[in-house]
């Protein structure tokens, strides 16, 4: 019996996240499905969700991203980007949001964290981090870049919903 639980406990150590099972690396399927809290954005309360999928043959992941303010917080924002793997944890893509605004993506998974770049350097440009935390959370913090320095504009931990 002793040996039963043993190797169980060994099996069960060893056993990946679920959201990774079935996701080989370099992809960002660990992401995939509906995240939602009721946290802030640009300093005022929101509810914040994202959804995320493998989309066209498997060949890119999309992230359905929505601000929607609480009261009179302000307007509703609503982006979509596409990445594609490029090889060694390495993504590029498109973001396109309710502001009217395209920005290139360059981004690094390392399994756990994806960090994207978006926008150019020389102009609007920015970073956001969705960091797994377990298999049920995802902390997203969006940050802008101005005189040199990048601000943080939004920190959230989304909770999976679906």
């Amino acid at each position: 019996m002793r040996v039963l639980a043993l190797g169980a406990a060994v099996l069960l150590s060893n056993a990946a996240p679920a959201a990774a099972r079935d996701c080989p690396a370099p992809y960002l399927c660990a992401f995939e499905g509906e995240w939602t809290v009721d946290g802030t954005a640009f300093g005022k309360p929101a509810l914040v969700s994202m959804r995320w999928e493998t989309v066209l043959g498997d060949k890119f992941a999309r992230i359905d991203y929505a601000i929607q303010p609480k009261g009179s917080a302000g307007e509703p924002f609503e982006g979509v980007g596409l990445y594609r793997s490029v090889g060694d944890g390495a993504f590029d893509g498109t973001w396109f949001d309710s502001q009217g605004t395209m920005h290139p993506l360059k981004a690094t998974f390392d399994g756990s964290r994806l960090e994207t770049y978006w926008g150019e350097p020389d102009g609007n440009y920015g970073r956001t981090t969705y960091a797994l935390v377990g298999d049920d959370a995802v902390l997203v913090v969006d940050e802008i870049r101005r005189d040199g320095v990048f601000r943080e504009f939004a920190r959230n931990t989304l909770r999976r919903s679906k």
